[in-house]
């Protein structure tokens, strides 16, 4: 994990086999933070086998400041079950373990065919990765790219976890979306306007090729790339 003195971690795949982080919390015992991780890393292998997604948004706009509201809603289904790949993730204990005070981190191999993106990322001046920018997102072949990011959590499992679904969620907001508005006059005061938004498609191939945590704010951000299913 020699690049955690950047907060970066890149997961491309290596000799024909996936390459993926599975996250933990501490526990008091290693072995059931191993264990911990790779229920975490095989859920991610899981959403590499195929999953639907559903991702819906509602705002509410109007000429008052307490008029603004923004909601959204994620819910992804995998295809098959996360626990069937939990024996077949293998790790080095001696280089793929990394202790940080919040969490453990565990860099598992699995085998599986997959293409190699070769992806080179690159770091700003500021330290953090250029692909943040959604002007600088890699072009891979037969993929979409998108950009996850979740707040810092209690657990960086969970912060992790939620970055890595947003990003999946953003490559279906990208590929398909319906848009419904409504505007309703409120006497007074003008008028109020309502947006909601539906996103749903189905994704192949679905992995983190690199993820960033920010070590200021503790955000974390995901660079994920997927196949869309029409």
């Amino acid at each position: 994990m020699e690049q955690w003195e950047t907060g970066r971690f890149v997961t491309d795949s290596q000799d024909g086999m996936m390459v993926v982080v599975g996250v933990a919390s501490r526990h008091v015992r290693r072995e059931d933070e191993i264990l911990a991780a790779k229920s975490d890393a095989a859920r991610k292998v899981a959403m590499f086998h195929g999953m639907g997604g559903i991702v819906e948004s509602f705002h509410r706009t109007g000429a008052n400041f307490f008029d603004f509201i923004f909601d959204s809603q994620i819910r992804l289904e995998y295809a098959v079950d996360y626990r069937q790949f939990v024996d077949r993730l293998q790790f080095d204990p001696g280089c793929d373990v990394l202790i940080i005070d919040t969490g453990t981190l565990v860099r598992f191999r699995y085998p599986v065919e997959v293409t190699r993106v070769d992806f080179v990322g690159t770091m700003n001046a500021d330290g953090r990765p250029s692909w943040l920018d959604s002007r600088n997102l890699p072009e891979i072949d037969g993929y979409t790219v998108a950009v996850g990011v979740s707040r810092n959590h209690r657990w960086l499992r969970d912060t992790v976890m939620r970055s890595t679904q947003a990003s999946a969620a953003r490559i279906i907001q990208d590929m398909s979306i319906r848009i419904q508005t409504t505007e309703v006059a409120v006497a007074g005061t003008g008028s109020v306007l309502y947006i909601s938004t539906r996103s749903e498609g189905i994704l192949d191939s679905f992995r983190v090729i690199e993820f960033w945590i920010d070590p200021g704010s503790w955000y974390v951000y995901t660079l994920g790339i997927a196949r869309f299913v029409d």
